[in-house]
C-alpha cells in the first residue's frame, strides 16, 4: 500500500504549506476551474513544496463530455503536467451503452496513454444519478467491457456502514485507489458530506477493521486520506500513523483513534 493525502483544489494560489513534503492525490472538482487553471504554474508550486503528486482526482468530467474533445484533453493535461498514471473519475449521469460506445471509440488512444481510470464508488442513493456507482456493479460491468484501463476508486465513507467490509472482501481485484476517512452512520444523504470525510476515529465506521481487511487481501495500491478542508492540519500526522500501522507499528494510529473517541474534535458543523 502507498499512503497519500488529498486536497481539493480550486485556487492555483492556495496555501500549500500544510502539505509540504507529502505524497498526494491532487483533486479537482469543477470542470471550468480545471480548464482555466494554470497547471504548469501550480505543478511548479507543488514541486517547490516538495509535494510528490502520485495520482490525480479528475474534475467532474466523464467520457460523455465529448464536445470540444473535453474528456481526452483533460486526460492529456493530467498526463503531460502531473505525469501520473492513476486518475480517479467521478461517474456522471448517462447510459451504460453510451459509455461503452464512447470507450470503444477511444480505446486505442487511452491504451497508448498507459493510464488507469479509477471510477469512484458512491452511496446507494446515487444509483439513478450516475451511470455506474456501486462496487459490485463496477466489477461485473468492467469485466463485460474488458477495457484494461478501467479500475475503481473505493470511497469507504460512500459505502453503506453495514456492507463495506463484506463487499470489499468479495470485490477488490479492480480497486486501484481507496479513499479513506471516517463518517457518522445513519445520517441522511448530505451533498456537502459534512457527516463524511471525517478524520479517522471521529465517526462510527469500522476504520481499523477495514485497514486490517486491506492488509489481509494484500491490497497493493493507493490509500488516500480524504478529509474535509477544516481538518487539513491533521492529514500528515494521520498519514504517518497509518503508514506505521501497515508496517506493523499499530500503536500511534490506535492512540489517535482512541483519543478522538474520548475527546471529539471540534468542528464548525453539527
Amino acid at each position: 500500500m502507498e499512503i497519500l493525502i488529498s486536497r481539493f483544489v480550486s485556487d492555483e494560489n492556495m496555501d500549500l504549506s500544510l502539505f509540504t513534503d507529502s505524497a498526494m492525490q491532487v483533486a479537482f472538482f469543477q470542470r471550468k476551474v480545471f480548464r482555466n487553471f494554470d497547471h504548469s504554474r501550480f505543478n511548479k508550486r507543488l514541486k517547490d513544496h516538495q509535494i510528490s503528486v502520485r495520482s490525480i482526482h479528475a474534475p467532474a468530467t466523464d467520457v460523455y463530455h465529448q464536445a470540444n474533445n473535453e474528456f481526452m484533453d483533460m486526460l492529456q493535461t493530467i498526463i503531460d503536467i502531473y505525469q501520473v498514471n492513476t486518475i480517479t473519475i467521478h461517474p456522471q449521469r448517462g447510459e451504460k451503452k453510451q459509455a461503452k460506445r464512447y470507450y470503444q471509440k477511444l480505446e486505442e488512444e487511452i491504451k497508448k496513454m498507459g493510464i488507469i481510470l479509477a471510477y469512484e464508488t458512491f452511496e446507494e442513493e446515487a444509483v439513478n444519478r450516475k451511470w455506474i456507482s456501486q462496487l459490485e456493479e463496477m466489477h461485473k460491468y468492467f469485466d463485460v467491457l474488458k477495457f484494461p484501463f478501467l479500475g475503481i476508486t473505493y470511497d469507504f465513507t460512500h459505502s453503506t456502514y453495514e456492507k463495506s467490509l463484506e463487499e470489499v472482501s468479495r470485490y477488490h481485484e479492480k480497486i486501484k485507489v481507496v479513499h479513506l476517512s471516517d463518517a457518522k452512520k445513519d445520517k441522511p444523504l448530505d451533498m456537502n458530506e459534512y457527516h463524511q470525510h471525517l478524520p479517522l476515529g471521529s465517526g462510527d465506521y469500522k476504520v481499523i477493521k477495514f485497514i486490517d481487511l486491506l492488509l489481509n487481501i494484500k491490497y497493493q495500491h493507493f490509500v488516500v486520506l480524504e478529509y474535509h478542508p477544516e481538518y487539513d492540519h491533521l492529514l500528515k500526522t494521520d498519514a504517518q500513523a497509518l503508514q506505521d500501522y501497515i508496517l506493523g507499528n499499530q500503536e500511534p494510529l490506535l492512540e489517535i483513534i482512541e483519543q478522538r473517541k474520548v475527546q471529539p474534535l471540534k468542528t464548525t458543523h453539527n
